[in-house]
């Protein structure tokens, strides 16, 4: 199941995964929520959080996955991915080296660590 988390800067996109994550979650909730940020922004920070509960991505929601990287892979400019599975962490650690904007990993229990490094982007950002 995927949630849009509410409490950030208006330029950032919160996304809580949880459960499993399936092709209607993307479909119901992510995209739209993606399309109306983007409406008012050239690209948008990302923070995307597994909580304890999440347990995988159906085969049609990874399908989704990669069309949202490939249709929107320059529409970020900084990604926060929080996660303390071993699996999900060695995943983003690798397919960060490919994206265009920074990524950073942190441990749920960091998030003030990584809502810093998310609201750091602003004073960098040139829009």
């Amino acid at each position: 199941m995927l949630k849009i988390l509410k409490g950030f800067e208006h330029d950032t996109l919160a996304i809580r995964a949880s459960n499993i994550v399936s092709a209607n979650d993307y479909k119901d909730i992510l995209m739209p929520a993606l399309e109306s940020k983007l409406k008012d922004h050239a690209s948008i920070k990302i923070w995307y959080e597994f909580d304890k509960s999440f347990e995988g991505f159906t085969v049609g929601a990874l399908w989704d996955d990669t069309k949202l990287g490939l249709f929107h892979f320059n529409d970020f400019y900084r990604v926060v991915i929080l996660a303390n599975d071993d699996l999900i962490r060695g995943m983003v650690s690798t397919l960060a080296r490919i994206f265009p904007c920074p990524v950073n990993l942190f441990y749920l229990n960091e998030s003030d660590l990584a809502l810093t490094w998310l609201k750091k982007a602003q004073a960098n950002k040139i829009e």
